[in-house]
C-alpha cells in the first residue's frame, strides 16, 4: 500500500513538473511569434523601401540619360524617341 501511495505522489509530482513546463513552452511559443511577426513587418517595410529605391534609381538613370549629354538637339531627339513609343504604345492599348 505505501508502494503505491509513493507512486500515486510521484505522479502528482510529474503532472506538476509537465504543467509547469508547458506553460513556459507557451510563454516561450508566444514571444518566438511575437518576434517572427516583428521580423515580418520588418521584411515588408525594408521590401517597399528597395521597391522605391530602384523606382527611384530608374527614374535617376533616365534623367541621366537626359542631362548626360550636353548637345540639346540630342537630348531633344532623345526625349522625341520617347514620345513616339508612348504614342505607339497608347495606340497598340486603345486597338
Amino acid at each position: 500500500m505505501s508502494e503505491s501511495i509513493e507512486n500515486i505522489a510521484l505522479l502528482e509530482s510529474n503532472i506538476s513538473k509537465l504543467k509547469t513546463l508547458i506553460k513556459r513552452l507557451k510563454k516561450e511559443n508566444f514571444q518566438f511569434a511575437e518576434q517572427l511577426q516583428s521580423k515580418d513587418q520588418i521584411l515588408i517595410k525594408q521590401q517597399n523601401e528597395l521597391k522605391e529605391l530602384k523606382q527611384k534609381y530608374n527614374s535617376l538613370k533616365i534623367a541621366n540619360t537626359f542631362l548626360g549629354s550636353n548637345d540639346k538637339s540630342l537630348t531633344r531627339l532623345k526625349i522625341n524617341n520617347l514620345i513616339k513609343e508612348l504614342d505607339k504604345c497608347i495606340l497598340s492599348l486603345s486597338s
